[in-house]
């Protein structure tokens, strides 16, 4: 982005040819800066392929929760019916949700086979991280950013998920990869290649989650302080050009994604479980890196990795940190959680899952860092961040990694149901599509319409009337309730008795039954 001088300004009394040899010799310069520490291809290959690595590690060990259900009840419909459900409710994923349709049709819907696209995708992300750190600074500092990158612990977390989380991190770096393009095109027509490839690359980010877009004015920040480092009247006409060109290729990009924006208006009503965020909010903005040792670890490298290079010579700090990593990262890594948060002052809108496309401009941040301690300090430092990272990476792994050990519930109930047993769910609807072992036997006795046949993701309920009535006329009845349990006044009157309660994550598990039936 950035490059090594700027072309000379050269008076109308010189000649044409001279400005060219000056632009040529620039462009050299450049070209010289960019491809400096050039070594084996294999090498490049090194961080995806230790992204993916790690992701396919233990990808089957955490359960499914609550909202990978949500994806499961999608993908186990027929294509027509989910058409039909996306009009009613999550067209913002619905890309993700045709996806995992067509895996689910090739492998089933066992763990690896929904969460393997998310690994690809971390495996993506980890590929564009590298290829940055490799352009914006050296090949050291490529390696260091992807391997960084591939340790993080939440990085692991959604890249064994089944939601589209990942594959918006990966097009986040994507995109900003091609902005980097963008802004290093040497000529008008390999600049309006690279803006169209930046236009495709923000409207499949869009695409695939409305909130991936929050990278946009976070690149508008990045585009402006191009204009804003301009030396002279040459290189503002460039930058100018450079900021129509980019907003032409978001309003394309935006276009594209209208649709999705308008039905994601529509079902707005979606966002209602979300809360006001306050101060634990903030605080859960640092497990973006890991836990507070990692958070303070990491900031003391990056802070240690500029220090050292002032200390070596204005030259060596400004081939470790050349603006253009400040300049692409701090707006990637500061907007979009501020955007969301000044947001839900008016409505809530905060979630971290939301802010997660910043995480490479973590890891490029602590690359350059690393890169700039030199080959084997580096690599100590990377060592020490893994090692950090490592009992993280081993908790999201467990049964319980991802919170909600549905599998665990749906196996006691495989255990203890009986023919002709009913279930209460609240706050567990979709529970039932996760497993095919226990919960989808029980008959959902509150449910007025089934997800298929309202087209929905957990059906539609009857009022409580009419459930106690046909409570009536079941022997036994298992209630699921999820995250906090409440009085299950429902029940009162109708004379069940709780015979055995379990608890596994944050999933409570009753069974009552009549005396006479139990």
């Amino acid at each position: 982005m950035t490059s090594p001088s700027t072309p000379p300004v050269v008076s109308g009394g010189r000649a044409a040819g001279t400005r060219a040899a000056a632009g040529r010799a620039w462009r050299a310069a450049l070209s010289a800066r960019l491809n400096r520490d050039v070594g084996p291809a294999w090498l490049m290959a090194i961080p995806p392929l230790a992204t993916f690595v790690i992701m396919l590690w233990g990808i089957r060990g955490a359960s499914y929760w609550r909202d990978e259900a949500a994806t499961l009840s999608a993908a186990q419909r027929p294509f027509g019916n989910l058409l039909r459900t996306l009009g009613n409710i999550d067209a913002v994923h619905g890309a993700y949700y045709v996806l995992i349709w067509v895996m689910v049709r090739i492998g089933g819907t066992g763990e690896l086979v929904t969460r393997l696209p998310s690994a690809v995708a971390m495996a993506v992300a980890a590929v564009a991280v590298t290829a940055l750190g490799r352009r914006l600074i050296s090949l050291r500092a490529g390696l260091a950013s992807g391997l960084v990158f591939a340790v993080l612990p939440q990085v692991s977390l959604y890249g064994q998920d089944a939601r589209p989380y990942a594959i918006v991190v990966a097009l986040a770096a994507v995109a900003s990869y091609l902005l980097v393009r963008v802004m290093d095109a040497e000529d008008a027509g390999q600049r309006r290649r690279w803006l169209a490839w930046y236009a495709v690359g923000l409207a499949a980010l869009g695409i695939v989650d409305i909130f991936g877009l929050l990278l946009v004015p976070a690149h508008a920040v990045t585009v402006a302080l191009r204009f804003l480092r301009a030396r002279d009247d040459a290189s503002a006409r460039a930058a100018r050009s450079l900021g129509l060109g980019w907003l032409a290729a978001v309003l394309a990009g935006v276009v594209l994604v209208s649709p999705v924006l308008v039905l994601g208006y529509v079902q707005k009503g979606t966002l209602s479980w979300l809360t006001p965020p306050g101060l634990g909010s903030l605080k859960q903005l640092r497990t973006l890196i890991g836990t507070a040792t990692m958070v303070n670890t990491v900031a003391l490298v990056v802070a240690a990795g500029i220090v050292v290079s002032a200390i070596l010579g204005r030259q060596r700090l400004r081939a470790a940190w050349p603006g253009s990593v400040p300049a692409l990262c701090l707006p990637w890594l500061i907007l979009p959680p501020a955007i969301l948060l000044i947001g839900s002052l008016i409505t809530p809108l905060y979630t971290l899952r939301y802010v997660l496309l910043c995480l490479p401009a973590i890891a490029l941040l602590v690359g350059a860092a690393l890169s700039s301690f030199g080959w084997a300090a580096g690599t100590a430092g990377l060592v020490l961040v893994a090692a950090l990272a490592w009992p993280t990476q081993l908790q999201v792994r467990t049964a319980d990694g991802h919170s909600d050990n549905i599998r665990r519930a749906d196996r006691i109930v495989s255990e203890h149901w009986r023919p002709g047993d009913a279930v209460l769910e609240f706050k567990a609807e979709n529970f039932a599509q996760a497993y095919p072992f226990g919960i989808r036997h029980l008959i959902p006795v509150a449910q007025a319409k089934s997800p298929i046949q309202s087209a929905t993701l957990v059906g539609t309920f009857l009022p409580d009337p009419v459930v106690r009535q046909r409570l009536t006329r079941v022997s036994r009845v298992w209630v699921i309730e999820y995250a906090h349990p409440t009085p299950l006044v429902i029940l009162n009157g109708l004379h069940f008795q709780l015979i055995h309660a379990w608890r596994t994550s944050d999933i409570w598990l009753y069974l009552y039954a009549h005396p006479e039936g139990g």
